[in-house]
């Protein structure tokens, strides 16, 4: 009988935590229903991209998004469609992120996550290389898996600050044996269409982008509008502080008019949320989180200090649409949740979502004249 009763007591107790979540997806989906979502990928009219690729058991999104970025940009200037390597970034990010570890006697963020501002910085300093040239694997699988990786590193790390071993050669010296079991060594120099190239080589003339235009846009109180400023997030490892700050009527309509205009946008939000659903391809703000007409800049700093908002996923919007006076964004997503619904690697965004939930986004300068007028002022 006390076992009966004791089985009975933690039946309630966890049946308590697991219901409200589960209740709440039938009530957003409710009002997702009020929405009239989109219904398909083509009344978007997509902005050029390649196809959704899946990132598998990996936190590498802020790759795989930033990369998509990269891809569209060049599809935009007229350079050729090319699969770029996702896990490039991924393993000079690992060795600059050992290396700032060292340097600061193990004070610095060692972990997998990073920002569309790592990739561009990893680029700008190591190149890049197309796909074919780099799977970034070693595993015969065709699918990546980083579990024994990210562990063996942060074994690795823990030693290296437990030991105080703060020769930096050599613990990057380590760190690229880890990587180079698990992801392969990056090449030093390959062919692509028939002629030989380097990283950088090919950066310049294949990629071949604008590279100081880009500009990275972030809407918080916590610091001056119309200022660069360091966007604080976790991944935010190397403490960039070139993030324009502005308010966020500006910050949302100058996403939509640069999507409007032709341009992509990669951006970094929350997704921990009901009213993320990939089995419907959606998300959006279900008004028991809060009504649409109170979204606003003091709701979205609330929710970024009780960190209900974090930084967790980096995304690529690709389209824009307006459906009975709602704005709705086209979403290209690595993420495993985005492979549920219908239209594999997308999901439509409600703008109140990107409102409230998107923390920082990169675009071309030219896409938002509003916003650049305003830098050096």
């Amino acid at each position: 009988m006390k076992k009966k009763s004791l089985f009975f007591i933690m039946f309630c107790f966890f049946s308590f935590l697991i219901s409200p979540a589960q209740n709440l997806k039938q009530p957003a989906l409710d009002y997702l229903n009020q929405l009239n979502k989109p219904q398909s990928i083509k009344i978007f009219n997509p902005l050029p991209h390649l196809p959704p690729i899946n990132q598998d058991t990996t936190n590498a999104c802020w790759s795989f998004s930033t990369l998509s970025f990269v891809e569209s940009e060049m599809l935009r200037l007229g350079r050729p469609a090319v699969r770029l390597a996702v896990m490039y970034p991924v393993y000079f990010a690992f060795v600059e992120k050992a290396r700032r570890f060292v340097q600061t006697r193990g004070e610095s963020r060692f972990a997998p996550g990073d920002l569309f501002t790592g990739v561009l910085g990893i680029i700008k300093q190591y190149g890049i290389v197309p796909m074919q040239a780099y799977k970034g694997q070693t595993r015969t699988c065709s699918t990546f898996n980083h579990t024994l990786l990210e562990k063996e590193l942060q074994q690795l790390m823990r030693q290296v600050k437990e030991l105080q071993i703060w020769d930096e050669d050599l613990v990057v010296a380590k760190i690229r044996q880890i990587l180079d079991k698990h992801l392969g060594a990056p090449p030093q120099t390959f062919e692509f269409e028939g002629k030989k190239y380097t990283p950088v080589s090919f950066r310049n003339e294949v990629v071949n982008l604008p590279w100081d235009e880009y500009l990275m846009v972030t809407s918080f109180m916590y610091a001056p509008f119309y200022q660069f400023t360091e966007l604080k997030v976790p991944d935010n490892w190397g403490h960039n502080n070139r993030y324009f700050n502005v308010p966020l009527d500006v910050f949302y309509e100058a996403l939509k008019m640069a999507v409007q205009k032709g341009y992509t946008v990669g951006f970094d939000s929350d997704t921990g949320e009901p009213g993320r659903i990939g089995e419907v391809d959606a998300v959006f703000v279900p008004p028991f989180d809060i009504p649409s007409p109170f979204i606003n800049q003091e709701a979205r700093e609330f929710r970024f200090n009780n960190h209900s908002t974090t930084d967790d996923h980096l995304m690529h919007i690709i389209g824009y649409k307006q459906i009975d006076g709602q704005d709705w964004f086209l979403v290209k997503d690595s993420w495993r949740s985005a492979w549920l619904g219908q239209f594999k690697g997308y999901y439509f965004f409600h703008g109140d979502y990107i409102k409230l939930k998107v923390l920082a986004y990169v675009v071309h300068r030219d896409a938002v004249p509003t916003i650049t007028e305003k830098i050096g002022e």
